[in-house]
């Protein structure tokens, strides 16, 4: 019988699967239910010790709500249904059963700040100003010389207004023109969303993911955004976007969906909370009372260049805004950014990606809170950067013509590389076409070749999640930082009262090794290492091989001469 454990979302594993191209089920070459399900094994096949399995603990699925597919699943056409890329809500309840039979919870994305412009409300609002849902979108008549009511900007660039022929108005959406937003001041539309979560808790999923959670609420008045000295008005990045983003009616909302979460036993409620790339604006979607979301997503890790100081000073900020009694999130992927190997092997003094792999892993899995993996990063999959014109998918940002606006996507959602046969395992079907094509790397860098190769990335990753989940320290320990504005080195202790384990990377060809000297001499044990033998016991080191990664436990029973 499937258990909701209290908290779980804290000391587990969570594994991003951007659906369209983790496996294809039913052969069409385009990812599937069906293809997810066939795979759980992999994820966590729900045996201890495990030879093949990567022990993950929840899967985070990006959206599988109905919809006309012209942001990949983020333009909703229907909450209470799954799309029928993916399948159906039969084969979402099988998905639902066999991952809980696994111990793998269900996390799903909710797309709320906006709709499908194909959505039944959104034509019913369109067709006239009189309507029962007439208010529930951003609706503006136009400006006194006929354009656009203020100068809010759309995040995929030009402005976020669009004019409708049909009401002789605008409607505003903080994206693309075929995602208008929801009016959230309608206390109508915050109803129709809480019906929706409701349904999909009933239906026994874990928790969701909020998308673009910092944009639920515009100013009412729709006053003008001011603009930074010397910015541009029609550059998104140039204005202070005070009245179309983290308003505090904002956070009201969250509380209210938090609230929903919380009348069910032991679901998590995470979003992305990516203001302005400002850690401290996005670490207040805790909430004031820890009652907005569990695990807010804050982007500044990520987005950090691979050096050892600067990796640190983002973790040193979490550990110091973090509110008491919240817990902190950590990631290096997702569907939005490009690969981390891809993003982090250009900025680092190591062109060597196998080593950079290890070594992001290795902080990832083992600082302080809930480690979210995207799917095939664990194989140290990277961007595919030669995507034919033709065969792009990523059509929002195709559309978009504005300089700032974000590249195509589609490099990080390549299908997931499972084999060295054609399509990469991908797709069963002999002559599909693959929904995006798969990565040259595809015949060494695939869960097959590298389950067989004793010091592949992916059993790297599957012995450091193994190590995590047998100590308490890594859990649950505090975090303490060893050297202070490292250059080529990064030391950090995660302690309880029963353990001390030290974590020490070396990210250059530097061997010297200059730790706090507070701490005594002492012995370790090796619990996992590039370098070392595991299990044997070694005083503090001193020096540290060219790009070594060491975990090493404190022996107190073992004396030094």
């Amino acid at each position: 019988m499937f258990v909701r454990e209290t908290e779980w979302w804290k000391y587990s594993i969570i594994y991003q699967i951007y659906p369209l191209t983790f496996a294809d089920g039913n052969g069409d070459g385009i990812g599937d239910l069906q293809g997810i399900i066939q795979r759980l094994d992999y994820l966590n096949d729900g045996k201890d010790n495990s030879d093949s399995s990567l022990g993950i603990d929840a899967i985070w699925l990006s959206p599988i709500n109905q919809s006309p597919m012209l942001d990949n699943g983020y333009d909703v056409s229907d909450y209470y249904d799954i799309c029928n890329t993916f399948g159906t809500l039969d084969d979402f309840q099988r998905l639902l059963e066999q991952a809980h039979r696994r111990n793998i919870k269900v996390i799903l994305d909710l797309v709320i700040n906006h709709t499908s412009s194909e959505h039944p409300w959104f034509l019913e609002s369109r067709s006239s100003r009189y309507n029962p849902k007439s208010d529930w979108y951003l609706w503006h008549d136009p400006a006194p010389d006929g354009g656009v009511p203020n100068n809010w900007l759309s995040y995929f660039g030009g402005t976020g207004w669009t004019y409708d022929d049909k009401r002789q108005q605008y409607y505003y959406h903080a994206f693309n023109s075929h995602q208008p937003d929801l009016n959230w001041h309608n206390p109508e539309v915050r109803a129709a969303i809480y019906d929706v979560i409701r349904y999909w808790l009933d239906l026994g999923v874990d928790g969701f993911r909020l998308d673009a959670s910092s944009v639920y609420s515009q100013d009412k008045y729709f006053r003008n955004n001011p603009v930074k000295f010397e910015g541009r008005e029609d550059k998104y990045k140039d204005q202070y976007h005070i009245y179309d983003q983290n308003l505090p009616e904002n956070h009201e909302i969250i509380r209210e969906i938090r609230s929903i979460i919380d009348e069910y036993d032991n679901r998590v409620l995470s979003g992305e909370t990516f203001i302005d790339n400002r850690l401290y604006d996005s670490l207040i979607f805790y909430g004031v009372n820890n009652d907005e979301l569990h695990l807010p997503f804050t982007f500044e890790f990520p987005l950090s260049p691979w050096y050892p100081g600067y990796l640190q000073r983002e973790i040193e900020k979490k550990e110091l805004l973090t509110p008491e009694g919240s817990w902190q999130v950590y990631f290096l992927n997702n569907h939005d950014l490009p690969r981390h190997l891809s993003r982090w092997s250009e900025c680092s003094i190591c062109f060597d990606t196998f080593a950079i792999a290890k070594a992001s892993a290795t902080i990832l899995l083992t600082v302080r809170g809930t480690p979210i993996l995207y799917y095939g990063e664990e194989l140290g999959m990277v961007n595919h950067e030669n995507i034919p014109l033709e065969q792009l998918r990523d059509q929002v940002a195709m559309s978009c013509l504005d300089e700032e606006c974000l590249p195509s996507r589609d490099g990080t959602r390549t299908p997931m590389q499972w084999d060295d046969s054609p399509q990469a395992g991908f797709s069963f079907g002999k002559d599909v076409t693959p929904w995006l094509p798969v990565h040259d790397n595809y015949q060494y860098v695939n869960v097959e070749t590298e389950l067989s190769e004793q010091d592949s990335i992916l059993n790297f990753y599957r012995e450091l999640i193994q190590l995590r989940k047998n100590s308490k320290a890594l859990q649950k320990g505090t975090w303490k930082p060893l050297i202070y504005y490292p250059y080529e080195h990064l030391a950090y202790l995660r302690e309880t009262e029963q353990e001390t384990v030290l974590v020490a990377i070396n990210f250059s060809y530097e061997k010297n090794f200059d730790l706090d000297r507070a701490i005594p001499k002492q012995y370790w044990q090796v619990l996992l290492s590039t370098n070392l033998s595991v299990g044997d016991i070694i005083p503090l080191p001193q020096l540290l091989q060219p790009f070594e990664i060491s975990i090493l436990q404190f022996t107190p029973d073992h004396a030094v001469p």
